[in-house]
């Protein structure tokens, strides 16, 4: 271990140009994954914390909430499917509003208090109960504050804020569904009625969600039901955006993981004769495994410590609009994994080590 240690103060240069490297690799893992993560949760953040089992689209929808248009009485059918537990209509469109003093595009989602599709990521206040009542999710926005939504009717007074519940990467407001029909009613008038985007449903305890979906579009006519997850998966453009991200932060890991190795395997040829002559005098295999390993594990905390560094100042400098926020699962797990597969590719070093004959010490100079 001492030797280990040892040469990586001998070697400061070395070490520190390796550490830098693994820094730039890992704040870049970092830096997409959560860059990846805030633009997915934006887009999908909505219906993924909505509080339902399920949801229930017109079948010409497309697998998007904003293209479907259902007759609010569906909601009625759908309550009488067996396995379902309650249900709750669920409006949204795209509109505009004042939010940070600038008018800006906002989605509006409708939901009927107490029932399937409310919202959930309430991180201050509590959610409207009444006309007039709004939660947001979004910057620039105060318990207190008013909102006017154009072509709207009467100003909407800010009574929760939401995190994590914006969708199509636009601040989110949420509103009882009669808000809701009232806004669409300004916005359009002259509709004979305010259809509604979807359906929300629960299930009977021990029910299973996609049976009872399955159910759901056999029974009501022109409809089609999913759970909340496949409906989120199923939302235009997420799964692109998803591997997308998912390949640069793969092939960024696997650039860290080949330099890593390769590094402490060209160093450990560099040594060769140093470790022979170590083994002639009795050191085994495994003390000079542990010094590659130490080595590899200071160098990876190191960069890890500079890479964090680096992530929160990078993302504290950003200015993209929707909420992003390292999460110390994602440190976590990058950390470990890097740590974890550096060491993997160290036991090519390892096994060169293993394959030392002390006995060819004899006559080197």
């Amino acid at each position: 271990m001492n030797l280990g240690l040892a040469e990586i103060r001998r070697a400061r240069l070395r070490f520190g140009l390796l550490t830098t490297a693994v820094a730039l690799l890992v704040f870049l893992v970092l830096l997409l994954s959560t860059l990846g993560g805030a633009l997915v949760g934006s887009l999908t953040g909505a219906l993924d914390r909505l509080d339902a089992a399920g949801l229930v689209y017109a079948g010409n929808a497309r697998d998007n909430i904003a293209a479907s248009r259902l007759d609010p009485s569906v909601a009625d059918a759908v309550a009488a499917v067996p396995g379902v537990a309650a249900v709750g209509a669920v409006g949204t469109f795209t509109t505009r509003a004042p939010l940070d003093g600038t008018a800006t595009d906002v989605q509006l989602f409708g939901f009927t208090p107490g029932a399937p599709g409310a919202p959930t990521g309430l991180s201050e206040g509590r959610l409207p109960t009444a006309a007039g009542e709004v939660a947001v999710d979004g910057r620039g926005v105060a318990i207190g504050d008013t909102i006017d939504l154009e072509n709207g009717e009467g100003a909407l007074t800010v009574v929760g804020l939401l995190r994590g519940s914006q969708f199509n990467a636009l601040p989110t407001l949420y509103v009882p569904l009669d808000a809701y029909t009232s806004a669409v009613t300004a916005a359009n008038p002259g509709l004979p009625f305010v259809p509604i985007n979807a359906v929300a449903f629960d299930v009977d305890p021990g029910a299973d969600a996609a049976a009872v979906a399955a159910a759901v579009t056999e029974a009501v006519p022109a409809t089609q039901a999913y759970t909340r997850a496949d409906a989120v998966a199923r939302i235009p453009g997420i799964s692109s955006i998803s591997q997308s991200f998912g390949i640069l932060v793969g092939l960024t890991f696997v650039i860290g993981i080949v330099v890593i190795g390769f590094f402490f395997l060209i160093l450990t040829v560099q040594k060769l004769r140093a470790f022979t002559l170590l083994r002639a005098i009795g050191a085994s295999t495994g003390s000079l495994a542990a010094t590659v390993a130490l080595q590899i594990s200071v160098v990876v905390v190191a960069a890890s410590a500079v890479a964090l560094g680096l992530t929160a100042l990078a993302l504290q400098g950003l200015s993209t609009g929707i909420p992003v926020a390292l999460s110390p699962s994602t440190v976590i797990t990058t950390v470990v994994a890097v740590w974890l597969f550096s060491l993997l590719a160290g036991m090519l070093s390892v096994r060169r080590i293993a394959r030392i004959d002390p006995a060819t010490a004899v006559g080197s100079r």
